[in-house]
């Protein structure tokens, strides 16, 4: 089997050279989130990990799911909601994040959501976020401007109840900007002849700080059907997708509320870890032989353990940066090129090399795992659907038109910040 990944690898670098799947530098863009060159070359490679019940099917459309590999990047600025799928800032919630962050989103929504009660005279806050922070156990407690207005039986409610009554009655009618509930169903915590004069407003809290490890068993669940159902389309547009959140994953700055370097006065950080470096040295120096591709049996807790381990390098991206950046002159650290018509400030060959070089390698390490788990998650949600048959003769005459492309989509969201 090693042979035979070797060998398609060969193939594969041969297509690059005279197909011009990796672009010339002044095509490579400037944009962030692993740069579309890495995306796009992290989905094709991925392809050449799969075993040979699938790895003919996703040759046959290989074309489609590396083009397509940068769509969720397309629909930060056209869907609302997309933006914060590409990222989570663990350092925000606290240094042992990873280990007390609820694994359901729900949950950790209604644990860090703001509630109101709003009519036209009166915005009550229904609990006291200053004891919801003070004690994270089991119980939200009312404020004592709710209290006076309302009839209540206790001091709070007890968060696995809140919980079930979001999930039945709030979560269908969820915005990220606008969430309103009618409080007619909340007779279950307050009493008053006066409530149904008021709606819940609930401010989510939580989602603005991303919720990427969240999003992706939701995008695996629906490749697994859409393999279920031996849809085409589905399957290799969520393939595509599913590719990229992976991609996001693998980045430690995507970990981080310091995501491009502004808090430490290293702007600039995001593009030169996740595009320079594998725009310069991807193709001459990093080792894509990364094997077959495994069966995940728990999605959620091999996503998380991404996370953890690209977090674990952020202090590292960001001090060798740092250290780097104070030996070598100033006039040495960045170079000018020409990019898509265009003069573009780059960091310098030599610079990026000595970072490269400094950070060991980080960036082939991260590069060659997403390889191998983007296949791996490929794989386990065809196994997952009971490993259907995919004949490529059944779809010789598909056309990928039927798909949106994401440029078609209307833009609608514009605060988008800069690794979302």
């Amino acid at each position: 089997m090693k042979i035979n990944l070797k060998i398609g690898l060969l193939l594969l670098w041969l297509s690059v050279s005279i197909f011009g799947f990796i672009t010339t530098a002044h095509e490579k863009p400037t944009s962030m989130v692993w740069g579309f060159y890495a995306h796009k070359m992290l989905n094709k490679l991925a392809v050449f990990t799969l075993p040979e019940q699938l790895i003919e099917f996703y040759k046959e459309h290989i074309e489609f799911i590396t083009e397509h590999a940068v769509d969720p990047d397309k629909r930060r600025y056209a869907i609302r909601g997309e933006a914060i799928r590409h990222y989570i800032d663990l350092d925000h919630w606290g240094k042992d994040a990873i280990k007390q962050l609820p694994r359901n989103l729900n949950e950790a929504i209604v644990n860090q959501a703001q509630y109101y009660l709003v009519n036209d005279q009166d915005t009550l806050l229904v609990f006291d976020t200053l004891q919801i922070k003070e004690n994270q156990k089991d119980t939200f407690y009312y404020t004592e401007q709710f209290k006076q207005h309302f009839t209540v039986f206790t001091n709070g409610i007890a968060k696995k109840s809140l919980l079930k009554w979001v999930e039945k009655y709030a979560m269908s009618t969820y915005d990220e900007v606008e969430w309103i509930v009618s409080t007619d169903f909340f007779s279950d915590f307050i009493s008053s002849p006066t409530r149904s004069n008021y709606n819940l407003h609930i401010i989510d809290k939580y989602s603005p700080h991303g919720i990427l490890p969240y999003a992706l068993p939701q995008v695996y669940r629906r490749l697994v059907n859409a393999f279920k159902e031996k849809n085409i389309s589905k399957i290799i547009k969520l393939s595509a997708d599913i590719g990229h959140y992976i991609g996001d994953a693998h980045v430690p700055l995507h970990t981080t509320k310091n995501y491009n370097g502004q808090l430490t006065n290293q702007d600039g950080i995001h593009a030169f870890w996740e595009s320079r470096i594998p725009e310069l040295f991807a193709e001459t120096e990093f080792d894509f032989i990364v094997g077959q591709a495994t069966y995940i049996d728990n999605i959620s807790d091999y996503v998380w353990k991404i996370i953890e381990k690209s977090h674990s390098h952020v202090d590292s991206v960001l001090a060798i940066e740092k250290r780097i950046s104070q030996s070598v002159p100033k006039d040495q650290q960045y170079c000018y090129e020409q990019r898509l018509g265009a003069v573009t400030k780059l960091p310098c060959y030599d610079y990026a090399k000595l970072y490269n070089v400094q950070l060991d390698n980080q960036v082939e390490e991260r590069f060659r795992s997403c390889i191998l788990a983007i296949g791996s998650i490929w794989m386990s949600a065809w196994t997952d659907a009971g490993q259907p048959v995919l004949n490529i003769t059944d779809f010789k005459n598909w056309n990928p038109g039927v798909l949106n492309d994401s440029l078609s989509v209307k833009t609608i969201n514009n605060n988008i910040r800069i690794h979302e």
